[in-house]
């Protein structure tokens, strides 16, 4: 295994390591990680079976189940049908999202999910780990960027991530210190400024994932893991 160690601002530790990742193929209750000793298994899905709005919230017609598949799509087509039904200017649902609910204090996430869209849009599509806390965009030439809530940003090209195609991501986090683990590559980020929390979500950590406009969200499967 080949390692880079690196410091930059405010004492950010980058660990730079290649390893290979099949999502699916893994057992509900295997754990693995670098980062902690022991899990349990918090929640399991390859949506063949029933919705589980407890993690995903209510249910409407933006998100449906279909061939072992949770699909993600804008509540509205237009402005004006979003503006008549919902009786205001904002958070209209022309572009998809989505929230995952229910993140425990510290946690190994895999989860297999692609955006469906012709192009990137400023932001859009987005990952966001905590809500508007870490976030997880794709670069235009390919690979992603991380953005941390005090404003550093780390582009990671290696990873190959794209629109269209699957991405398979393993977060492993604990305040303060998280690995991030796109496709075949991954990083560990140790710093103050990483952080799921924020103070002013009422719901408490979550992930909520944005898809942009004429975006289509796409969910496989997750593994959700309480660790310590």
């Amino acid at each position: 295994m080949h390692c880079i160690f690196s410091i930059v601002s405010r004492f950010v530790v980058i660990l730079s390591v290649t390893f290979s990742m099949t999502l699916n193929a893994a057992e509900p209750g295997d754990f693995k990680s670098q980062l902690f000793t022991s899990g349990n298994l918090d929640y399991s899905d390859d949506f063949g079976g029933e919705y589980h709005a407890g993690r995903w919230g209510a249910r409407r017609d933006d998100k449906r189940m279909e061939g072992g598949k949770l699909i993600v799509e804008p509540r509205f087509a237009s402005k004006d049908e979003a503006m008549r039904v919902l009786k205001r200017d904002h958070h209209l649902g022309l572009e998809p999202v989505v929230h995952l609910n229910q993140i425990p204090e510290a946690f190994v996430c895999h989860i297999r999910y692609k955006f469906d869209a012709k192009k990137l849009t400023p932001g859009r599509p987005c990952f966001q780990i905590g809500h508007h806390m870490i976030v997880l965009t794709l670069l235009e030439s390919g690979g992603h960027q991380i953005r941390l809530p005090d404003g550093q940003v780390f582009k990671e090209p290696n990873s190959k991530a794209a629109l269209g195609q699957w991405i398979d991501l393993v977060i492993e986090y604990k305040k303060g210190e998280m690995l991030l683990g796109v496709n075949e590559y991954k990083k560990i980020y140790k710093d103050e400024a990483v952080t799921i929390i924020n103070e002013k979500d009422k719901f408490g950590p979550r992930f909520s994932i944005k898809g942009g406009p004429e975006c289509k969200i796409v969910f496989d499967s997750v593994r959700l893991w309480s660790a310590e």
